[in-house]
């Protein structure tokens, strides 16, 4: 049949053919192609995104297990004094202890191996300085220590001066 064609119809049928081919070609493998290069750059941008905060992570973890094993140590070191007579001291040697109102030690509660000791005092006529003297004392005490709750109120006779009252637990080994 090819051969009953004269020579400009065989060059319009092959013009065809390649028309058809680059179609082809075109709508089978170019346009797919770029499609798929498309959704695989928002892939490796969100893949980056993931191993950033998988790397985040990986920081914080690390700073958390020291943490850990810094508390796991102290923990297991043996407590020179008890904490109500470490904060008495404390509050008595910052504050001053004409200004120490109350010191209450509140039940202990026992968690598996720890025992959280759970000690209330109040403290008059400070000066922030010594709030955060205070407050920082305590956060660095070993056995670890941790404000549990604190209300500051502002003297009515001096602006100048705080109330202050603390909760703080205490944990150690049982």
């Amino acid at each position: 049949m090819i051969k009953t064609l004269n020579q400009r119809e065989r060059y319009v049928l092959a013009g065809g053919a390649v028309v058809l081919g680059l179609l082809l070609i075109i709508f089978a493998v170019v346009i797919p192609y770029g499609t798929a290069m498309e959704r695989l750059d928002k892939t490796i941008i969100s893949r980056q995104g993931q191993l950033e905060e998988v790397r985040q992570l990986q920081a914080d973890y690390l700073l958390l297990k020291k943490q850990t094993g810094q508390l796991q140590r102290d923990l297991a070191r043996p407590e020179a004094t008890s904490p109500l007579t470490f904060l008495e001291e404390t509050a008595s040697r910052i504050g001053g202890r004409e200004n120490l109102v109350l010191m209450r030690p509140l039940p202990a509660v026992t968690q598996g191996q720890l025992r959280i000791e759970t000690t209330e005092f109040k403290l008059e006529r400070l000066g922030l300085e010594q709030v955060l003297r205070i407050l920082q004392a305590v956060e660095q005490a070993r056995p670890p220590m941790r404000v549990v709750r604190l209300h500051l109120k502002q003297r009515f006779d001096n602006a100048a001066q705080l109330d202050m009252n603390v909760t703080v637990n205490s944990t150690r080994r049982n």
